[in-house]
């Protein structure tokens, strides 16, 4: 024994197997520490709780929103909660459940086999009720206000009636169905397409009303400021020698038009231009279509096109004697004579007019008048200008050889 224990062989030898022992009892105590914390759950709080179930037919109005789910592995991955959120799900199956509450087990799905679930609670209740239809006509909820001086017209909505599916308990909640449409600014007619939207009486949002269709077409009239005025045509160059104008007629006496407020205020008191007929190539009876033209900032005119029927004849000449001539413009303090062409003074002329020979015949002295505008003249002897005024202008005219001018003399009054 003596020699063993002097033996350097054997103090090795005793040294390994204590250094063996020393590394077993070691790691056997590592294991021993490590293995109570892969024994420790991992909480996940807050889990949405997903319910399957015939949404035809039933609607969930009461269930447990969340639950707490509890995981357990060896494995340190999955210790430390490793778990993408869309590749695992909670949920309950009521799909073979009828309306009414019910207590059903929560399950789960997507988790891997080796890590142990738990769900906290495992079984919650869900009412199920089932779900009723009402028909409801659709309403148009206007939004903003339309430029001003612009009108919003009748909203007309296709289609114009919605079906309406509510947990029967919801059915009486259900007021209307709307369709919100902006006007804000709006100088035009609107066309849109909206979603419906279901609400109470108090114009809350039944959430979780499905409708049918889910969206409408709006069409709602936008007419901006109008005035009704008369229409003047605009007739240019005279018919060819030896034709006249008997009649002229339109299809309509006044158009309405529309635009700003500021440009109707300014012509409801007017006429409104019309369309321009050039005479200078009729012959003969004429009906014309034409297209009413826009003045500027003019948004429409009602209607678009003008019928003009002329109706035109062989000229004849008839012979005026003894017409007055009329002298304006004179200021107070002037006096004014036409003088002859011997230097006498005269006060009538005489001349041919022209035109349909119906109209001649009807034609009357105070049917016409001859003036003289000497406007802003100082005292003295002038060649002014003869104006020919016809009630009916567009159809009499002048012969080319009736006076064009007068003399005139312009004196200050005696006191």
């Amino acid at each position: 024994m003596d020699k063993w224990l002097n033996s350097h062989w054997f103090a090795r030898a005793v040294a390994l197997l204590l250094a063996v022992m020393t590394w077993m009892i070691v790691n056997l105590e590592a294991e021993q520490t490590t293995t109570p914390e892969a024994s420790q759950p991992t909480f996940i709080d807050s889990v949405n709780l997903h319910v399957r179930y015939d949404t035809d037919r039933y609607q969930v109005v009461k269930q447990q929103r969340t639950v707490k789910v509890a995981l357990e592995s060896n494995n340190p991955f999955y210790r430390h909660n490793f778990f993408p959120e869309d590749s695992w799900e909670v949920y309950v199956d009521a799909t073979n459940l009828g309306k009414g509450t019910h207590r059903v087990p929560v399950q789960y799905k997507g988790f891997p086999d080796e890590v142990k679930v738990g769900i906290i609670p495992n079984i919650v209740e869900i009412t199920l009720e089932e779900k009723k239809t009402v028909e409801r006509e659709v309403s148009v909820e206007k939004l903003g206000q339309v430029a001003p001086g612009y009108t919003a017209g009748e909203p007309i909505v296709k289609p114009f009636r919605a079906l309406v599916r509510v947990p029967e308990s919801q059915v009486n909640k259900v007021a209307a169905v709307k369709a919100s449409v902006d006007l804000e600014g709006a100088t035009s007619a609107i066309k849109t397409t909206v979603p419906l939207k279901v609400v109470d009486k108090s114009g809350n949002v039944i959430q979780g009303a499905d409708v049918v269709p889910l969206t409408v077409e709006v069409n709602i009239p936008v007419t901006s400021p109008f005035a009704k005025v008369p229409i003047k045509l605009n007739l240019t160059n005279e018919l060819p020698n030896g034709y006249s104008l008997a009649s002229m007629g339109m299809n309509v006496e006044e158009v309405t038009v529309y635009g700003p407020k500021e440009v109707i205020d300014g012509i409801k008191s007017n006429t409104y231009p019309g369309p321009e007929i050039d005479l200078g190539n009729i012959t003969s009876d004429r009906d014309i279509e034409l297209k009413i033209p826009l003045m500027d900032n003019i948004v429409k005119v009602e209607p678009e096109y003008l019928t003009v029927s002329l109706k035109v004849v062989p000229s004849t000449t008839k012979r005026l004697e003894k017409i007055p001539v009329r002298i304006s413009g004179l200021s107070e303090s002037m006096e004014a004579k036409v003088l002859s062409t011997d230097g006498q003074e005269m006060s009538t002329i005489d001349f041919d007019v022209i035109g349909a020979p119906e109209l001649l015949n009807q034609l009357r002295h105070e049917d016409l008048q001859v003036v003289a505008d000497v406007s802003n003249m100082p005292a003295g002897v002038y060649e002014v200008p003869l104006n020919y005024i016809f009630n009916q202008s567009e159809y009499i005219k002048t012969s080319a050889s009736a006076p064009k001018k007068v003399t005139i003399q312009i004196t200050t009054k005696q006191r």
